[in-house]
């Protein structure tokens, strides 16, 4: 079967998803692509529960448009960062299942893996699929909505991996979520917090189910796999203290882009959740918990693609302001060590976010290869703050109007789309921009 679209967005994860919303509210087809039965990439499948890198403070988003449609909550009431469960995992899916079917111009074509991809000179002609859905699909843009930059890769795109000189990633991590903690049974009292309002509320949960102190003991076991030195479990908890989403298990040496590298990392993150499990569950608050671990090993980072720009470290910390602007990040650099033991966490100064240019969302070498995902062109220490949920939405946004922009004033080259049009149509769509706007005659 062959079908045919304006616009061909592969993986839906948040990325992907708000590049196909804002191309179709733009006013072209869009076919959707993604492996999974679910919407929502990471942050669905492997999820933490909260949202990063909004904006430095609460009444300063430098992330809006579709993302507030995604998380509507978050908008409306004053938020503590890292500190509150914001999201269900499975409430954020059936939202975005719920936004993406009132886009007329959408077809999702889900349970579908990307198999083949047809290039001429440099343009990409088609994708060959299989699962669902299998067959060819063509289209005049192609956005990489992938985690990884299996699309761009796949064209023959050219690519970096890891840090500079020995090409490692950042770990990768299993999260977990423990479920019905019977706050009666914490030994507090009076003392028991009905609503977490801040980490000493957070803390006081904590330290009554013996977290760290099982993770002390686990450490002195001397067996596990876990590299991690800190003495302190990373966790976050529901607002009313009785569920805890786990940021614990550490996987070093995998790599995305490897056959049988997910899978080995995750039965190793298994492990690490387990041991940390047998040694929390016979507390009394504990009896009729339940523990679930995340369907989706956590990877932090793939390939990023070449760009016509490679967004740096030093733009980020210098709080980069570049002409042809079209999404914002005001996320920290944050790199879990990819040798196993730390986490360099440096926030952005000054304003604390900086632009994220189109130049780094086009695709070396292709004339109609957008980058809408993490796999966008950057740095290793670059991609460590621009990876989380937030900014991506963003890349993704801008991503959908320069397709749709570039089909309806019929250019063939994604490059003679101007950042200024750009702008204008994602200002329109409630998202936040900095540069001139100009509007486009289609």
């Amino acid at each position: 079967m062959s079908r045919t679209f304006d616009v061909v967005v592969v993986g839906a994860g948040i990325g992907g998803i708000s590049a196909a919303v804002a191309a179709a509210r733009a006013g072209v087809s869009v076919g959707l692509v993604d492996a999974n039965e679910m919407l929502g990439g990471t942050g669905v499948h492997s999820p933490l529960g909260i949202l990063c890198g909004l904006g430095p403070r609460v009444d300063q988003w430098k992330n809006e448009g579709i993302l507030r449609e995604f998380f509507p909550d978050l908008f409306t009431r004053q938020r503590v960062p890292d500190m509150a469960l914001d999201y269900d995992a499975n409430e954020l899916s059936d939202r975005y299942q719920e936004i993406v079917s009132k886009e007329l111009n959408t077809t999702v074509l889900s349970r579908t893996k990307l198999e083949e991809v047809v290039v001429e000179g440099e343009t990409i002609r088609a994708i060959q699929l299989g699962g669902k859905h299998a067959g060819e699909l063509t289209a005049k843009v192609f956005i990489d909505g992938t985690a990884d930059g299996n699309l761009s890769a796949m064209a023959g795109a050219e690519y970096k991996l890891g840090r500079n000189g020995d090409g490692k990633m950042q770990p990768s991590t299993l999260t977990f979520t423990i479920r019905n903690i019977d706050k009666s049974k914490l030994g507090l009292g009076d003392q028991t917090p009905a609503v977490i309002r801040n980490n000493d509320d957070k803390h006081l949960i904590g330290n009554a189910l013996g977290i760290n102190r099982a993770w002390q003991k686990v450490q002195q076991g001397g067996a596990t796999t876990n590299p991690k030195t800190q003495t302190w479990v990373l966790y976050f908890m529901s607002p009313d203290g009785t569920t805890i989403v786990f940021n614990h298990t550490r996987v070093i040496d995998v790599d995305p882009t490897q056959p049988g590298d997910i899978e080995r990392g995750r039965a190793l993150a298994e492990g690490q959740v387990m041991e940390l499990w047998n040694e929390l569950k016979e507390h009394p608050a504990l009896q009729d918990a339940k523990l679930e671990i995340s369907p989706m090993l956590g990877v932090r980072e793939g390939r990023r693609i070449v760009g016509d720009y490679i967004l740096t470290q030093e733009d980020a910390l210098g709080e980069a302001r570049f002409d042809d602007m079209v999404a914002a990040c005001a996320y920290c650099i944050d790199i879990h060590d990819p040798d196993g033991a730390g986490t360099r966490i440096e926030e952005i100064p000054g304003s604390g976010y900086y632009h994220i240019p189109y130049r780094s969302l086009r695709a070396k070498g292709f004339t109609n290869l957008l980058l809408g995902s993490r796999c966008l062109s950057g740095t290793h220490e670059a991609h460590s703050s621009y990876r989380v949920m937030a900014p991506l939405s963003a890349v993704g946004q801008a991503c959908g109007v320069a397709a749709a922009l570039t089909v309806k004033t019929g250019k063939t080259d994604v490059r003679d789309v101007s950042a200024a049009q750009i702008r204008y149509v994602l200002r329109e769509q409630g998202q936040f921009t900095e540069g001139e706007h100009e509007a486009v005659s289609a």
